[in-house]
């Protein structure tokens, strides 16, 4: 039985408002030797959609179901959010087919994620069937790789950022209110980039509070992190600061290349990582193996002692005193 909902022209704009406003993003998780996967539950990389961190999480043998794949969408940092916090999202979850993407497997849902309520991943535990998955003649499962999608839209952000900030919020130039450590950072680039302020004035008080708290976090980290610092962990960060801020689609051809250059460093920084890892190795093998000369330098003049000591107890042997008798 279908239900007909009759709606006011108020109630329209007010849907419309709301879909408007919500920030959508995709995130493709790649698993590779996906047969060797022998864990309980794995989970993708962190992802940022809508200033928010999530990651993809799969049971490969089933979550509380037996001969199916179970797939979740879970909020990374859900513990240091406050008890109660609430998240809303529509997303959809796919395994890709890469033999014909028309034969992918998409399951949509939308949910209000609770804190401390039936925890914060939420999901389908009978997503497909393992037989399914893994017969390689689907497509599901090409050279042992499975290949996963999510796409998450989300709306009314700012009560979670406001959360995790921990600095006074001052209002902005009437467009509501961010960190106050963030205000000098956006107060120079709006200067210089009057289209930042322009692009956005359509939108919501919510998302624009969203948008320019993005912005203000991510230009606070490039202003603040000097190169000495910039740790592949720290880079790590930058990038998911940076894809957080594109999700609010300011017009950022001015600072992307300045952020593509810090994040070469990510790859600069990993090589530094596993050089000092080398070095850090090979000092400690030196230091081995500088023990061991030692100990056999110790052994050695202990050796040279007890042939001194054979050689002259060897000189003093009497032959004829030896065989009983002379010799002739």
């Amino acid at each position: 039985m279908k239900t007909l909902s009759l709606m006011t022209e108020s109630s329209v704009g007010r849907m419309e408002e709301e879909e408007e406003d919500l920030v959508s993003g995709t995130f493709t998780w790649r698993i590779d030797n996906f047969s060797t996967l022998n864990k309980q539950k794995h989970y993708s990389d962190v992802f940022v959609i809508g200033g928010y961190k999530w990651q993809i999480l799969i049971y490969p043998k089933g979550n509380n179901v037996v001969d199916y794949l179970s797939m979740f969408l879970d909020v990374a940092d859900a513990s240091t959010l406050p008890s109660g916090s609430t998240r809303y999202a529509k997303f959809s979850l796919t395994l890709v087919n890469q033999l014909d993407s028309k034969k992918s497997i998409t399951k949509d849902v939308e949910h209000e994620f609770v804190a401390n309520h039936n925890g914060w991943a939420w999901g389908f535990k009978s997503f497909v069937l393992l037989s399914e998955l893994c017969d390689h003649g689907k497509g599901y499962l090409i050279n042992d790789l499975c290949v996963v999608e999510v796409k998450v839209s989300v709306r009314n952000g700012i009560k979670i950022l406001e959360d995790q900030e921990t600095g006074e919020l001052i209002d902005f130039r009437g467009l509501g209110r961010v960190e106050k450590t963030f205000v000098p950072f956006l107060e120079e680039v709006c200067s210089s980039y009057p289209s930042l302020l322009e692009c956005h004035k359509k939108r919501s008080r919510t998302f624009i509070q969203c948008a320019f708290t993005a912005l203000g976090r991510l230009l606070r980290f490039l202003k603040t992190t000097k190169a000495k610092d910039m740790t592949h962990d720290a880079c790590k960060r930058l990038q998911l600061l940076w894809e957080e801020l594109e999700t609010f689609k300011f017009d950022l051809v001015w600072l992307d290349p300045h952020v593509q250059s810090v994040l070469v460093m990510k790859t600069r920084a990993g090589r530094v990582d596993r050089l000092r890892e080398d070095v850090e190795i090979l000092e400690n093998e030196m230091k081995r193996r500088r023990d061991v000369l030692a100990a056999a330098e110790v052994d050695l003049e202990a050796a040279k002692r007890d042939l001194a000591k054979a050689e002259e107890e060897f000189k003093k042997i009497d032959m004829d005193t030896e065989l009983g008798y002379p010799l002739t």
